[in-house]
């Protein structure tokens, strides 16, 4: 009885311990020019972790290449800007540093890059990929999305085109509240990026999202929302308590 209890807790805290996508978070600095190709400084990460790269153009006459990446969403906003996200799974701990290689040569340039560990480590990571979504509100209202797995890793990717703000609040219904990463320059005629993020336990609807600005709306700005995949159970820990593999 005591073996059979013992293998229940097992099974139960291998299961706890599967919510592992975002148990760490890190993020590079922004990099930017008024025109010309950037470089983009990834954060610390090893290999299976999930990199994001959200970039934007104050313009929408650029096409992007990002080698090696695969471009998750890009959308417009009006005819001011132009934004992309694309994402890699690390398959070392020293990733080479990535060209956001632009076709044209102007256009002020803003692009940062995080690291999420935890997630899925084979096949495609981000289950969900909303709308790119535009606007001049304040705060910014998103439509959320539907995430499909529990503890899947909901992710707001917002850039703004001015760096009159400090930080940005993140909630919604569920989850109600986020962790965000803000980075800004002044270079050009200033930028700023965000990254929000927060795991829902079961699967199902975020609800609208709101991004609150600190102290005003930065001109403009763009985003989106995905849901990062968790693993179902840690691989070989079943495998060892006689359970099967995952």
């Amino acid at each position: 009885m005591r073996k059979l209890l013992a293998f229940v807790l097992f099974i139960a805290l291998a299961q706890s311990a599967h919510a592992a996508c975002g148990s760490t978070i890190t993020a590079g600095n922004i990099a930017t020019s008024t025109g010309v190709d950037l470089t983009v400084t990834l954060p610390a990460h090893q290999t299976n972790d999930i990199l994001l790269i959200l970039g934007w153009v104050r313009d929408v006459d650029d096409t992007l290449t990002l080698t090696g990446w695969t471009q998750i969403a890009t959308w417009d906003r009006s005819t001011t800007a132009r934004y992309w996200l694309y994402g890699l799974r690390a398959s070392s701990g020293s990733v080479t540093n990535p060209t956001f290689d632009k076709s044209g040569t102007t256009g002020d340039t803003y692009a940062l890059a995080i690291g999420i560990r935890g997630c899925i480590t084979t096949g495609t990571a981000w289950e969900v990929v909303g709308s790119g979504q535009s606007g001049t509100a304040d705060p910014a209202s998103l439509t959320g999305i539907t995430s499909l797995s529990a503890n899947s890793l909901i992710v707001v990717a917002l850039g703004g085109e001015d760096n009159n703000n400090a930080t940005v609040t993140t909630t919604g219904t569920d989850p109600a509240a986020y962790s965000e990463l803000y980075d800004e320059s002044p270079t050009g005629a200033d930028g700023m990026i965000a990254f929000s993020t927060e795991r829902r336990t079961t699967a199902g609807a975020t609800g609208t999202i709101s991004v609150d600005f600190d102290t005003a709306v930065p001109v403009g700005w763009g985003a989106v929302v995905i849901a990062l995949k968790s693993p179902q159970c840690i691989p070989g820990e079943l495998a060892m308590a006689g359970a099967g593999t995952c």
